[in-house]
């Protein structure tokens, strides 16, 4: 804007002088012509009144023009070079044009008081100008920068928590197994039968420290992908999977695990093994915190004419109110959770959430304490081969 400005008023000043310069020239030319030194008397008339005119004859002045500038007291021959002055006298500027001919001097003056105060003017207006829009400007652009920069902050704070919680989630396990090493360490006449419980608790830490790294692992390389193999499939045989992996399971716990397909359509184009899963994180999950008796259920609606909606629900210990909030949160795990033998890291629905993304659709949850959780998950239909 500061250099727009500079350009304006250089380029507006040039021009208003070069034009009282050519208009000055034109004035000469116009005087000379009529000028005849031996009828010096003779009236001068001039293509624009408010020029001055003097010419003189050595010294002496011979002819001038009636003005309001000087009086009795008017500029001497200073016998100066041809060409363009800027002259000042009795507190006027003056723009002036010095020619000798023969014996004659001609001195063509204009008076550029009102060009300077316009100048003055322009120079008032254009910094008025710059700071109306410097001001908003530096807002704006401090906004926007602000703007840019929070993605990068938010992903910076991002890996600063989960390095701290990461860290935090496998301290315990490490610990944990640490402190039965050492126990058996001190020990060394004991038998394996006889400390079967402290082996017994270091291998379920270990094997929760495997499955929190397994985790872990998942959830960067989700996070790292942007790009997804779409293929056509039937949805049903997602599901036939989910129970044939789950069926002897729910058995053996004494649950009942269902699915059923309410839609008109049998085919979907998205990621399978993507779809597959986060099915899976999220019946395991169902199965995790639901006790005897409980039945977990997987079923598949239309949503409209270009989505599908999974709902996954359970009967189990649900989860609160206040919780719902985090869930989706990396190693976010209730209060009430942690005080139980559950075993969990946090990381499951977080790695569900970027999955969904992925494929482009939604998760909700709706959930009561002791009753149950249903989630409700919405992903695109996809384009569908009209002949299969």
């Amino acid at each position: 804007m500061i250099g727009m400005s500079i350009f304006i008023y250089t380029y507006y000043k040039s021009n208003t002088y070069k034009t009282v310069d050519r208009s000055l020239l034109d004035e000469y030319h116009f005087i000379s012509n009529q000028f005849d030194g031996d009828s010096i008397l003779d009236k001068i008339i001039l293509q624009d009144p408010k020029d001055i005119v003097y010419i003189y004859k050595g010294n002496t002045v011979k002819y001038y023009t009636q003005n309001r500038y000087f009086s009795d007291k008017y500029p001497t021959n200073g016998k100066i070079e041809n060409g363009f002055y800027w002259e000042k006298f009795n507190g006027y500027n003056f723009r002036t044009i010095y020619f000798s001919e023969n014996e004659y001097d001609f001195r063509i003056m204009r008076n550029i008081d009102s060009e300077k105060e316009g100048l003055s003017h322009m120079v008032a207006l254009l910094i008025m100008t710059d700071m109306l829009a410097i001001i908003p400007g530096f807002f704006i652009s401090k906004f926007l920068s602000n703007k840019a920069l929070k993605p990068i902050e938010n992903s910076w704070n991002n890996q600063v928590k989960f390095v701290q919680d990461a860290s935090h989630e496998l301290r315990t396990p490490v610990s944990i197994i640490q402190s039965k090493l050492e126990y058996l360490l001190k020990s060394p006449n004991s038998t394996i039968e006889s400390e079967a419980e402290t082996v017994a608790v270091a291998m379920r830490e270990t094997r929760q420290l495997k499955k929190m790294i397994s985790e872990l692992l998942s959830l960067t390389k989700e996070e790292s992908i942007v790009k997804i193999n779409k293929e056509q499939f039937e949805i049903e045989s997602v599901l036939k999977e989910l129970s044939e992996s789950y069926t002897e399971i729910a058995e053996y716990q004494n649950k009942v695990f269902s699915y059923g397909i309410n839609t008109k359509s049998k085919y979907i184009s998205t990621d399978r093994n993507k779809l597959t899963q986060l099915l899976r994180i999220f019946v395991d999950n169902a199965f995790k915190y639901t006790n005897e008796g409980d039945s977990i259920d997987v079923s598949i609606y239309d949503r409209g004419r270009d989505k599908v909606q999974i709902v996954v629900s359970d009967t189990g210990i649900g989860i609160s109110e206040k919780d719902q909030k985090h869930i989706f949160e990396r190693f976010f795990r209730s209060d009430s959770v942690r005080a139980t033998d559950i075993e969990g890291s946090g990381i499951g629905l977080s790695i569900s959430q970027i999955i969904i993304k992925t494929i482009g659709g939604t998760i909700k949850v709706k959930s009561k304490l002791g009753e149950g959780t249903k989630f409700f998950i919405e992903i695109p239909k996809g384009k569908i081969a009209k002949k299969l």
